[in-house]
């Protein structure tokens, strides 16, 4: 069975129009989980409710062994939004976050994710939307109450049906994929969607590489104006040869 490594990349930008970035990421030290949280509610409390997120996740610790690694994770969702919720109440405000993530181990990856925040799959020159927004525009579309000309200008476009911190109870939704040698993923805000189309996304990773994708898609947000804030994490997955095998198994020894 193939065995992987992963590089990664990342960048975050507060935009043209916004004077803070309620955004926030996570990579975690281990190596093996990548986050991107998107606020809302107001810089204070959005930036509060993306930190959440990401500080919980980021304060995991990841074993190794992949059922207990993707309990953790959930769980540390969980308990983030529980803090949202809790502060929310307490403020009588609304506060919420975004995320989306992405837990790997060897060729097995998990996606987590809320709200529209996404997850990308870059593979053999195709890229591939592994989330489903929970927008409303989402559900009208899923509904056939619109069409996905339609659904392209519609006013409701960011009205987000869950996100994390809104609900006592979090509705999480989780997907499993195999990654193989030379796949990218990519993981990003809105604010990277709202300028870029999928072709955009797909001809830069295929042009520009997993490691410096990031940096050219916030440049490209910014020339056609950056109406919000901007996060991205690429991970390029490459494949673990036998003598670094060997030299980890040396390692170990």
């Amino acid at each position: 069975m193939r065995n992987l490594k992963f590089r990664t990349s990342h960048e975050t930008h507060p935009g043209l129009r916004r004077r803070e970035n309620e955004d926030s990421l996570a990579v975690h030290p281990s190596g093996h989980l990548w986050v991107v949280a998107d606020g809302m509610g107001g810089h204070q409390h959005g930036r509060f409710a993306s930190d959440a997120v990401t500080r919980n996740l980021a304060g995991i610790m990841i074993s190794g062994e992949y059922d207990e690694d993707v309990s953790q994770v959930h769980h540390a969702i969980i308990a983030a939004n529980s803090m949202v919720y809790q502060r929310a109440s307490v403020e009588g405000a609304t506060i919420g976050t975004t995320v989306a993530a992405l837990y790997a181990n060897g060729t097995h990856a998990v996606c987590f994710w809320i709200g529209d925040s996404r997850v990308y799959l870059f593979r053999d020159g195709g890229l591939q939307q592994l989330t489903r927004d929970h927008t409303q525009v989402r559900y009208l579309l899923d509904t056939s109450q619109i069409t996905l000309e339609q659904a392209k200008h519609h006013p409701m476009g960011h009205v987000l049906t869950r996100a994390v911190g809104v609900d006592p109870r979090v509705r999480l939704e989780l997907k499993s994929i195999d990654l193989a040698p030379d796949d990218i993923i990519l993981i990003c805000s809105d604010g990277l969607t709202a300028c870029a189309t999928d072709e955009d996304i797909r001809d830069t990773l295929r042009d520009f590489g997993g490691l410096r994708a990031c940096a050219r898609l916030v440049e490209l947000c910014l020339e056609r104006g950056a109406p919000d804030n901007v996060s991205i994490i690429t991970v390029i997955c490459d494949e673990v040869t036998a003598v670094e095998l060997d030299d980890d198994e040396k390692t170990l020894a």
